[in-house]
């Protein structure tokens, strides 16, 4: 077996749905979705379209994108939405920051 096919599956056998923990997220584009760049797996349409409706009460910790501090975001984070997803903030100066350049801030994973 190729490393990579390797890595895939045992990558498959690994990641769990953050919603439904008891279910193995899968690996399709599809049941995927972004908050702050990072990139959350999901086992069914279900989990997903419930993880979309509050990200915030599924994502745990998160990295400000400008400043590195991790912080558990809340409703009161000041956000920022992009095409690929939800940003949320540590302060309202680096979601300044981050509006003032967007394209040196987002983080782009692809996997």
């Amino acid at each position: 077996m190729p490393a990579a096919d390797f890595l895939l599956e045992h990558m498959s056998n690994s990641l769990y749905d953050p919603v439904d923990t008891t279910q193995v997220a899968s690996l399709s584009r599809s049941l995927r979705a972004r908050v702050n760049g990072e990139i959350y797996r999901f086992a069914s349409s279900v989990t997903l379209a419930r993880f979309r409706r509050n990200p915030l009460h599924w994502c745990g910790v998160l990295r400000d994108p400008v400043s590195g501090v991790r912080f558990r975001p809340s409703r009161l984070s000041p956000r920022f939405a992009m095409a690929d997803g939800p940003y949320f903030f540590s302060t309202d100066s680096t979601l300044g920051v981050f509006r003032a350049d967007t394209a040196r801030f987002a983080i782009r994973r692809d996997y």
